[in-house]
């Protein structure tokens, strides 16, 4: 059941627009950013830490002041539960993934003074370069 909401959540989500654009973002944070509406969402992760931030329509991160944020998350084995994302210095927003786990999306949702952003994002593992700094994986 919760991988059929979480299948039929992405889709809500691409129909509404609100996951990746065609053109290009500034990352404030070096990581992924996303349109979510109004906003932008970005997403960053190392060694098992998730940091979100919201960020304006200009891509200016906003103070984590008043604002809510929950992120859906799905596992390599399909299933998914919902994190409560806790506020993380001024702008910021963190979680930690489980590192017994892969992963495969999050879906981040910010709500803030009424307004609703939601983005998804991809949290699979990506193929580490060779030595030889090429990607034999083709």
């Amino acid at each position: 059941m919760k991988k059929m909401y979480f299948t039929v959540l992405l889709a809500v989500l691409a129909v509404l627009g609100v996951n990746a654009q065609d053109h290009k973002h500034g990352s404030p944070h070096g990581g992924t950013v996303k349109s979510a509406g109004d906003f932008h969402i970005e997403v960053s992760v190392k060694d098992g830490m998730v940091m979100a931030y919201l960020l304006d329509g200009k891509e200016k991160a906003m103070a984590n002041t008043g604002v809510t944020g929950t992120a859906l998350i799905q596992t390599a084995d399909g299933q998914t539960s919902t994190i409560t994302l806790i506020p993380s210095g001024k702008e910021g927003f963190m979680y930690t993934l489980d590192k017994g786990k892969k992963y495969n999306k999050a879906i981040v949702t910010f709500v803030s003074a009424g307004k609703t952003a939601s983005a998804s994002f991809d949290l699979a593992s990506k193929p580490k370069p060779a030595a030889d700094g090429h990607n034999h994986q083709h």
